[in-house]
């Protein structure tokens, strides 16, 4: 270790270094096929967590091809819409079977 620090030889300093045109090109076509999947994944995951809040809690409301247009479109903008579905959580209904004993359900007029 150290044995090289007083070299009276010059040696090449490879600070300047650059990338080939080709290389330069190569890793910008890289860089922007990562950002597009990146772009792309966030897109469908937006879409389908829209659709999902969309349909209810146990699909109720039906799912058409406008509704899948629309939701994809919205999700273009994926970064707002997930902000949108943290702040607004989905409301919880409490759902128990009535007359069997799991729910709130009445025998006779009474409760049970």
């Amino acid at each position: 270790m150290g044995q090289n620090l007083s070299l009276s030889e010059p040696f090449a300093d490879t600070s300047g270094v650059v990338l080939s045109p080709n290389d330069r090109n190569a890793d910008t076509i890289l860089g922007i096929t990562w950002a597009c999947s990146a772009y792309g994944i966030g897109v469908i995951f937006a879409a389908v967590k829209l659709l999902e809040r969309w349909s209810g809690e146990h699909g109720e409301r039906g799912i058409n091809p406008v509704s899948v247009v629309g939701a994809f479109l919205c999700g273009s903008a994926w970064p707002l819409v997930l902000v949108y579905l943290m702040v607004t959580e989905k409301e919880t209904q409490k759902r128990g079977v009535g007359g069997y004993g799991l729910g709130g359900g009445t025998i006779a007029g009474g409760k049970v």
